[in-house]
């Protein structure tokens, strides 16, 4: 699954260093963590909007991951703020706006703050994270190849049944299971499928089903990237037809037979994804409708199997690179007897529902 991210721009005037945790105690959301490295990465936040050419919003969220794969941070619940200030008073009002963004199931757990000069005014970064695994040390960048990494780290309380999703360079796809009786994670990342990135994705189960904890690269036996790489999409990208047209070539260069469109599943993908937006967050499991197989059951669908892609993104381009950026995602996208789907999108909000169904499946 995709990363969540929550940009928000809000000329709102707050002093040099804003209240930020004595806020979200206040609203209910514990004490996050300060640490060194999401400070780095809201610095880098602050002086590129600061900067003496304003930033393209589109290529926010790329330079955001960029930033925290840097400082060895893959955490994959991000809530980044970016506030242009000069007036003290409006601090609390603008504050308590962002706050009030935050989903109370993830709430953040570990903070970053900056702030950069610029003319009379300040540029102010909020960097909070949802940190589901403490890891033993941070994640690296780059490795040689034929390594073997031992990840491991503590599990945060409501996580259970890790497990390490990694998607080489070449090859298929892996998953392992990472889970200890001390409700550890810990697990071998074998990097010896040739040169190039490992998409290394942890997943747990929750009472809200699976959730991606942690999406990080890991480049073998090359430099990782110096800077922010961001494809913008051409115009008219925008659509769900779109985007299954971008799942279909995905397919054809795996040597994969096209999905057919089915109504039913378009449905249940425009239901969850209106769902999805009106929630602000990005979940399998619904209160009201349950998991996708409670879905698709309740449209009178039963399929041998099914898989359910989701994303927060501008286009259609950009939420395929959330899918392919994701392992569990990226191997969805490639199952060979799926024969179905179903594609929707509301807002910012992508839902790609797949299903393996006979030739003749009902389409009412």
């Amino acid at each position: 699954m995709a990363p969540l991210l929550a940009w928000i721009l809000l000329a709102a005037p707050p002093p040099a260093h804003p209240p930020v945790e004595a806020l979200l105690a206040a609203h209910g959301l514990g004490a996050p963590e300060r640490t060194a490295r999401l400070d780095a990465v809201a610095q880098g936040l602050a002086d590129r909007l600061g900067g003496t050419t304003p930033p393209d919003p589109r290529t926010a969220s790329g330079h955001l991951r960029w930033l925290m794969q840097a400082q060895g941070l893959g955490d994959a619940v991000v809530y980044p703020f970016t506030l242009r200030h000069r007036d003290p008073e409006e601090v609390a009002p603008a504050l308590t706006r962002l706050v009030a963004q935050i989903d109370r199931k993830q709430p953040p757990t570990h903070l970053g703050v900056a702030t950069r000069a610029v003319g009379d005014e300040q540029v102010t970064a909020v960097v909070l994270v949802h940190r589901g695994v403490r890891f033993d040390a941070p994640l690296p960048r780059s490795a040689p190849l034929d390594t073997v990494l031992r990840l491991s780290g503590d599990l945060r309380r409501g996580y259970y049944r890790p497990r390490v999703v990694v998607q080489p360079p070449t090859g298929p796809i892996r998953e392992r299971p990472a889970w200890t009786d001390q409700r550890r994670l810990e697990v071998n990342v074998y990097l010896d499928a040739g040169p190039g990135a490992y998409g290394v994705e942890v997943l747990a189960d929750s009472v809200d089903g699976p959730v991606v904890l942690v999406n990080h690269p890991i480049h073998a036996g090359e430099p990782p990237p110096s800077r922010p790489t961001v494809k913008l999409a051409p115009e008219g990208a925008d659509t769900a037809e779109h985007l299954l047209a971008l799942v279909q070539g995905q397919r054809a260069q795996a040597g994969l037979p096209h999905l057919r469109p089915h109504d039913v599943l378009v449905r249940v993908a425009g239901e969850h994804a209106v769902e999805l937006a009106a929630s602000g967050r990005l979940t399998h499991r619904s209160a009201d409708t349950g998991t996708l197989r409670t879905r698709l059951k309740a449209a009178g669908l039963g399929a041998a199997l099914s898989a359910e892609n989701l994303a927060q993104a501008p286009d259609a381009h950009a939420a395929l690179e959330a899918f392919r950026r994701s392992p569990g995602h990226a191997r969805n996208l490639l199952l060979p007897q799926l024969t179905h789907a179903g594609v929707a999108r509301a807002g910012a909000f992508w839902v790609l529902v797949m299903a393996a169904l006979p030739p003749d499946a009902p389409a009412p």
